[in-house]
């Protein structure tokens, strides 16, 4: 799959903005968007068909992307240069010095009671050079989260637990885009737990039983009555 560049620009709000004042070099504006690596970063394996679907839908589009940021930018030697937060979709630039800095940051929206997210949480942690003719700068971003993917044929009712707990759940408790029904979670405070309806028959899953891990994505079999588990595959950014 091609590398994907998401133009995402942003709106910045700067505090603790000490920059570099013994600089005599230029202040320049600077424009920050972000780039997923090849494949959007979820590995593929035998269900790459659905995640490659999947992805090119709803990942590669930006809808299932996060809107709010937040960036700290501080020095190679630590000192701190300013927090920026806002939203990728507006456009604001920032001034900065010419330098070289260390941007850590996050880009999530807002997580439900059941500790998982519509929009795939995303981090940042690289260095970055800023020169004169320097007029934007795209992070890579790495995914926060792992992707559970449920086939939605036949599904009359879905829930998900990231506790164990019994709670009542219709058909929307997990988020669903196209034919998919999925969750975008960093880990569970308990057993976990997902069940569904066909029909008048209910089938479920414990989620203790498995080790999920960030940047992978975990497609459901029914026939299976399994997950399909994709080797790690090396990454591209």
């Amino acid at each position: 799959m091609k590398r994907v560049f998401l133009l995402l620009l942003t709106a910045l709000t700067l505090s603790g903005c000490n920059l570099l004042n013994d600089d005599p070099v230029k202040q320049v504006e600077v424009t920050f968007s972000f780039s997923l690596p090849q494949s959007g970063s979820m590995t593929k394996a035998t269900a790459a068909e659905v995640y490659e679907s999947f992805y090119n839908s709803f990942i590669r589009t930006g809808d299932l992307l996060p809107n709010p940021y937040t960036l700290t930018i501080d020095t190679n030697d630590g000192v701190h240069i300013a927090t920026i937060s806002g939203e990728w979709s507006k456009n604001k630039p920032v001034m900065l010095s010419t330098g070289t800095y260390h941007v850590t940051g996050s880009s999530k929206g807002n997580v439900t009671y059941n500790d998982y997210y519509h929009r795939a949480p995303l981090v940042f942690d690289e260095d970055i050079v800023i020169t004169e003719h320097t007029s934007s700068i795209m992070l890579h971003a790495i995914y926060d989260c792992f992707l559970l993917l449920f086939d939605a044929d036949g599904k009359t009712y879905f829930r998900w637990s990231a506790d164990g707990t019994t709670r009542d759940g219709v058909s929307g408790d997990v988020n669903k885009a196209g034919n998919y029904y999925y969750i975008f979670a960093q880990g569970f405070t308990g057993a976990g737990y997902v069940n569904w309806h066909y029909g008048s028959n209910e089938s479920g899953i414990a989620m203790g039983q498995f080790n999920f891990e960030k940047g992978r994505y975990y497609y459901f079999n029914d026939l299976a009555g399994s997950f399909e588990i994709p080797m790690m595959q090396p990454g591209s950014i």
